[in-house]
C-alpha cells in the first residue's frame, strides 16, 4: 500500500511493517535535500543486526525482563550514536529538529506505527513545534533492556525530513 505523507513523499508499507521510501530521489531532484534516511553519521556498527529482530520475539514486558549489563549497553550503543543515555542509566534520548510542524508529526506517526507493531512504546515529545526527542526505557524494570535497543535502531532507520540547518550543524 503506497501512502503520500505530503510534499511528494510516497511510501510503502511492507507486510513487515518496513518502511521504504519510493519517492527520495524525486525530492533530492526538487530542492528537498533535507530528507535524509539516517545513513553513517545515524548508525554504527552493529545497527543493522538490531533492526532484524523484532520486541515480539522477546515477549511481553514485564518486571522479570532482563536488564542489559554496563558490557552489552556499551555495545549497543556504539551501534545507536545518535542517542543519549541519561546519567542513572535508565532510558536512551534522541533529539533532532525536524524542517517543520507536518515534518516533525510524520516522525511520529511512522514511529506510533513501529512501536504498535514491536509492542514496545517510546516517549514522544513535541517542543516549539518542530523540537523533536523520543525517550526510550522498559518502564516495567526501570531501566533499559533489549526492547529499547532494537526499538531504537528501527527508529535510526526511519525518513525524516531534518530541517537543514539543524543537519549542517551536525556535520
Amino acid at each position: 500500500m503506497l501512502s503520500d505523507y505530503g510534499s511528494g513523499m510516497l511510501v510503502h508499507r511492507c507486510p513487515a511493517a518496513s518502511l521504504i521510501v519510493l519517492g527520495a530521489l524525486r525530492q533530492l531532484q526538487t530542492g528537498m535535500s533535507s530528507v535524509l534516511s539516517p545513513g553513517p553519521s545515524f548508525s554504527g556498527p552493529g545497527s543493522d543486526a538490531l533492526t532484524k529482530q523484532s520486541c515480539q520475539s522477546l515477549g511481553k514486558c514485564t518486571k522479570d525482563t532482563p536488564r542489559l549489563s554496563d558490557l552489552d549497553l556499551q555495545k549497543h550503543l556504539q551501534a545507536l550514536p545518535a542517542w543519549q543515555l541519561n546519567e542513572s542509566q535508565t532510558s536512551l534520548a534522541r533529539s533532532f529538529t525536524a524542517k517543520n510542524f507536518v515534518a516533525a508529526v510524520k516522525f511520529f506517526d511512522q514511529v506510533a506505527e513501529i512501536a504498535e507493531q514491536e509492542g514496545h512504546h517510546p516517549d514522544l515529545h513535541l517542543i516549539k513545534y518542530r523540537e523533536v526527542q523520543v525517550v526510550l526505557a522498559t518502564h516495567a524494570i526501570g531501566g533499559l533492556s533489549m526492547f529499547d535497543v532494537i526499538l531504537a535502531a528501527k527508529i535510526d532507520a526511519l525518513p525524516v525530513e531534518y530541517s537543514p540547518k539543524w543537519l549542517r550543524q551536525q556535520t
